[in-house]
């Protein structure tokens, strides 16, 4: 039993004097490359963010556009179905007109 307390202890402080040996080892400072790279990586997110902004605008002006378009298409259907109800009752357009034969005088002659 105490093998095992100790095995697993003797495991654990080595892993935690490995942990921080490689943790400290490390220098927190940024070479000149590292800064430089870092300022094209900027220059780039600006780039593609101003890009993104530009399509936004652009998908919205062409949804304004498609908008109207539908808008014009609705009222050239409203008026194709008007002027086809029209032609089916041709003769007779006008409901409220019938038109009448001329009447001749048979007893003028």
């Amino acid at each position: 039993m105490r093998v095992k307390s100790f095995i697993t202890a003797l495991g654990i402080s080595s892993a935690l004097i490995f942990s921080a040996a490689s943790f400290t080892s490390c220098t927190p400072k940024v070479t000149e490359e590292q800064l430089a790279q870092l300022d094209e990586l900027r220059r780039q997110e600006r780039s593609l963010n101003q890009e993104i902004a530009n399509t936004k605008s652009e998908y919205a002006k062409l949804e304004k556009e498609l908008k109207a378009r539908q808008a014009e298409l609705e009222k050239c259907k409203e008026d194709k179905n008007f002027v086809q109800g029209k032609l089916q009752a041709w003769p007779n357009v006008w409901p409220d007109w019938s038109p009448e034969q001329p009447k001749t005088e048979e007893g003028a002659e």
